[in-house]
């Protein structure tokens, strides 16, 4: 759990590093002002387009694992005899233990 926080800590710092220097490297670079903004808003269009197409495939991702999950519970569930979550401890007893 640790290790993917660093991970994901690592990527948004990269990608953020990446797009500030993306940004300060336009704003610095010796172009009239209609050609800056022309190259600032065709790159604004291409990071929208790639953030939209990343938002896609990990939306795709998240619905297969989502998918595999519920067939794996499913699975479980028929090996062990059972038909729902439920059915594992009913109400009366949880609350005998508690």
């Amino acid at each position: 759990m640790a290790e993917r926080k660093v991970v994901k800590s690592f990527l948004f710092g990269a990608v953020s590093g990446a797009a500030l220097g993306a940004a300060a490297a336009l704003l610095f670079a010796p172009k009239p002002g209609k050609e800056l903004r022309k190259d600032i808003a065709d790159t604004a269009q291409l990071v929208g387009a790639k953030t939209a197409d990343i938002g896609k495939a990990a939306g795709s991702a998240a619905q297969n694992v989502a998918k595999k999950s519920a067939d794996w519970a499913g699975s479980v569930r028929a090996r062990f005899g059972k038909n729902s979550v439920e059915e594992t401890v009913p109400a009366s007893e949880e609350e005998a233990a508690i």
